[in-house]
């Protein structure tokens, strides 16, 4: 779909995508393209920016809000740092300079359309779940969680153990789940066991189970968690708080597929598929001697990372918007919106607590927010004081034509000089990660 008021502009770009071998469908009144993707859809929308009416930065936020996963292509003749990297924090998949250059235009449509296909690659992954787990569900549409949701389908079929690794928050139990639900393990258990909340001296029995009288308090034999998972999968949240002595005892227990209960004689043999989470460095604990390298072997046969939310901005608006549906049938409400203000503020906070604090951050502005949209107000104090600066006021204009690696390269460069080369706040600038930044100082070789 095109919007352009410009019949000129408009004529060309879909002519130029017709021999391509698109279905094009053009719209000089983007109300009527709006109202033609709500009825009949569409893979790529492609935009002019300054229109009467209704904006080419609405349209990009009606898309990404009413439209998730329908990738936008934004043009303009107005080409500047501030409305490139505005756009792209709205939701644009590419900005491009008018006069705009078929090659230019091929490429980048080319690259919309892909990025649409991987959507509906991760639509189906949840339609394969059968349903979401945990509260946030898997909503991924950043680059960042493609790769998670890629690698949980390739190992997921699989015997191998697999650890992963992210902050506090960021869903690593709903990875672990997502693996398990995709597995041929799926109708057997799956028995999360945190080792962080558990004191030491009952994380053993609770791991292995125990016999009557095996110490105080043991009125009953008592299966644990490896046992009753017998076929299915062990989560073993936070691995890396696990004692030292207790360490030896799992990785003895996953070698030999066996284990002994506290006070036991008996051995037991068990098949499970261990998948463990940690928040920690365990390369590091390692090195420190206080996490066993053998079982870090074990455990790590296959890795995940899962990102950090202030590296996967572009999930915000979804996952927000997720919450707040969530939030409003628990309690039987009209499910609130956030205004383009707060949702701004939400994109330029840092997010310490991840995911988890998303999610209660919605739960307290759906509570207190006086009618049926959330403004900057019903915001805690710590999103508002917290966020990354705005871009200078006086737009910074762009020799055209220039492409996004071109735009995203000089605004990499006004970010540097407007913050006399502190890469942390031109970071913060830019609204991207610090080691995103330095990753992509280097690959444009900017000193």
């Amino acid at each position: 779909m095109v919007i352009d008021d410009d019949r000129d502009s408009l004529d060309s770009v879909a002519a130029a995508l017709r021999r391509d071998g698109y279905d094009v469908h053009p719209f000089v009144d983007p109300k009527e393209g709006l109202s033609f993707l709500a009825s009949e859809g569409a893979d790529v929308v492609v935009t002019d920016l300054r229109m009467p009416g209704i904006s080419g930065m609405e349209v990009v936020g009606r898309v990404a809000a009413e439209h998730p996963g329908v990738s936008v292509v934004v043009l303009t003749a107005y080409g500047t740092v501030y409305n490139a990297v505005e756009a792209m924090r709205a939701g644009a998949s590419d900005f491009l300079e008018k006069p705009v250059g078929i090659p230019q235009l091929r490429a980048a449509v080319f690259k919309a359309a892909k990025d649409r296909e991987r959507t509906r690659e991760i639509e189906q992954l949840r339609e394969e779940m059968g349903q979401r787990y945990g509260p946030e569900g898997i909503i991924a549409f950043s680059r960042a969680m493609e790769e998670v949701i890629r690698k949980i389908r390739l190992v997921a079929p699989t015997r191998m153990n697999v650890l992963i690794q992210g902050e506090s928050g960021t869903g690593k139990e709903l990875v672990a789940r997502a693996i398990h639900a995709l597995s041929p393990r799926r109708q057997k258990a799956f028995h999360p066991l945190n080792c962080a909340a558990i004191p030491e001296s009952l994380l053993e029995p609770e791991l292995f189970g125990h016999e009557k009288g095996s110490f105080t308090g043991a009125i009953a034999t008592r299966q644990g968690r490896m046992e009753a998972a017998e076929g299915g999968t062990l989560f073993l949240d936070e691995v890396g708080d696990m004692s030292l002595p207790l360490q030896a005892k799992l990785l003895r227990a996953i070698e030999q597929k066996e284990i002994l209960r506290v006070g036991g004689s008996q051995v037991i043999k068990v098949d499970v598929r261990i998948l463990a989470a940690t928040n920690q460095d365990l390369k590091v604990r390692v090195q420190e001697k206080a996490f066993r390298e053998d079982l870090f072997f074990r455990l790590n046969v296959f890795g995940i990372l899962v990102p950090p939310l202030r590296d996967r901005r572009e999930d915000i608006p979804r996952l927000a918007d997720h919450f707040l549906q969530e939030i409003g049938k628990e309690n039987d409400a009209q499910p609130r919106r956030l205004s383009p203000e707060a949702l701004k503020a939400l994109l330029q906070y840092r997010w310490p607590g991840n995911v988890r604090e998303l999610r209660n951050s919605m739960e307290v502005a759906a509570l207190v927010a006086g009618g049926e949209t959330i403004g900057p107000d019903d915001l805690s104090p710590e999103i508002l004081g917290g966020g990354i600066p705005p871009l200078a006021a006086e737009p910074i204009p762009l020799p055209a034509p220039r492409t996004l690696e071109e735009i995203e390269r000089d605004a990499i460069r006004a970010a540097l000089r407007e913050t006399g080369g502190n890469k942390t706040q031109a970071a913060r600038v830019l609204g991207i990660g610090l080691r995103t930044l330095h990753r992509k100082v280097k690959a444009y070789g900017i000193s």
